[in-house]
């Protein structure tokens, strides 16, 4: 397979199963508000899909970077995965309990999609780690779009429990898609202490490898402001005169910039000359940039003025993440490559968390000092990530 069509294939099948776990949330909300009847239930589901995920994220690592065959691995969570969005939709039929184990189990394979096939991009596509890294980046953009939008509208046509069917189906073919692409093994062990080991390697590298721990607490840092800003945009449309739906507007305003901003990074032309700066150096300015941009949204008066600010904030974000994905790679040994991808994940997930957290919690402050806040806190993440800046020793 050339490779061009190894670039297609896996933007294709990693599209796919990023728009099952980007967008699941929304069809397991209207599940339990439509068939179980309370939209609390549907936040509870949705928890006990993610929170594993989180839990998880180590040994799943290690588990990719141990296999013979990551492939192979890939394919049994895809199934695993689907198997509890099947037993999901069935939850008018059958036991509450069933739904939450099952949610649990196959939130367990989140981390296999969500930082592990990112791990392998660099492989699949080997010639430009640069360009790989960006191919990645698209599909979580365009699927952090069109996930949510895909499955509110198979909603409506199939109701939550067929759109619950439907993601399962799509998951069981991205995870077909992907025994098309030359994932290798890494030589590792599954012998439990061979696990142990590799888990403590990757920890250690983790937490004493400077740029890699940089890398890992700047992207953390600034997932506190994006987990914060849904709940923040909600309050700054209302303040602004408009109704609480409209705080969908400028969240899909900062989305809409953002899928442009990967469309652009992708372009091979555009790759070449991002390429050429240190990743660490790319991710501060970006970052940074959507962070001005935010603060900027938040002295704004007019709602369309902050509606506009938030389009620009987005632009920047895909290059950030592209160049996130390449850091991790250059600053990180093969042979814990994954375990770093999706532990770093995990912890921006968790950041996430904690952003929504305390957004909820300083409600009463005024949603444009609040905006501001959110910037800062991408614009904080730049001299973490520039300290101590030098170019990537590759592994």
């Amino acid at each position: 397979m050339d490779s061009r069509r190894r670039e297609a294939v896996y933007l294709t099948a990693a599209f796919a199963v990023r728009l099952v776990t980007g967008g699941v949330g929304v069809a397991l909300v209207l599940l339990a508000a439509r068939e179980l009847h309370s939209v609390a239930l549907g936040g509870a589901l949705l928890a006990c899909l993610m929170a594993p995920s989180v839990l998880a994220a180590p040994v799943v690592g290690a588990v990719l970077d141990a296999a013979r065959s990551p492939r192979l691995v890939m394919l049994v969570a895809g199934m695993v995965l689907a198997a509890g969005l099947v037993v999901a939709a069935s939850a008018a039929f059958v036991p509450l309990a069933a739904v939450v184990v099952a949610l649990l189990v196959a939130g367990c394979a989140f981390p296999v999609f969500i930082g592990g096939l990112s791990a392998f991009a660099g492989e699949v596509m080997p010639r430009d780690v640069a360009r790989a890294t960006s191919v990645d980046a698209l599909s979580y953009n365009v699927a952090g779009i069109g996930g949510p939008a895909i499955v509110a509208g198979m909603t409506v046509l199939l109701g939550p429990p067929g759109a619950l069917l439907a993601l399962a189906a799509v998951m069981v073919a991205g995870s077909l898609l992907l025994q098309l692409l030359p994932i290798e093994g890494r030589g590792g062990s599954f012998r439990p202490a061979a696990l142990a080991r590799g888990i403590a390697s990757a920890s250690r590298h983790l937490v004493t490898h400077g740029p890699i721990a940089r890398v890992a607490a700047g992207g953390a840092v600034v997932m506190i402001g994006a987990g914060a800003l849904p709940v923040v945009a909600v309050l700054v449309a209302v303040s602004r005169g408009q109704a609480e739906s409209a705080g969908g507007v400028l969240l899909t305003a900062f989305s809409v910039g953002g899928v442009a901003g990967a469309l652009l990074v992708a372009l091979p032309a555009t790759t070449r000359f991002l390429g050429r700066f240190p990743a660490r150096r790319l991710m501060a300015v970006c970052f940074a940039t959507t962070g001005v941009a935010t603060a900027v949204a938040g002295v704004l008066p007019g709602f369309l003025g902050a509606a506009v600010a938030l389009a620009i904030a987005g632009l920047p974000d895909a290059p950030a993440v592209a160049a996130m994905f390449r850091a991790r790679t250059e600053e990180t040994p093969q042979a814990v490559r994954a375990q770093i991808f999706v532990v770093a994940s995990g912890f921006r997930v968790a950041a996430g968390a904690l952003g929504a957290a305390l957004a909820g919690a300083l409600a009463g402050l005024p949603p444009s000092v609040l905006l501001l806040l959110i910037g800062v806190m991408w614009v904080a993440s730049a001299p973490i990530l520039l300290a101590g800046a030098r170019r990537p020793t590759p592994s």
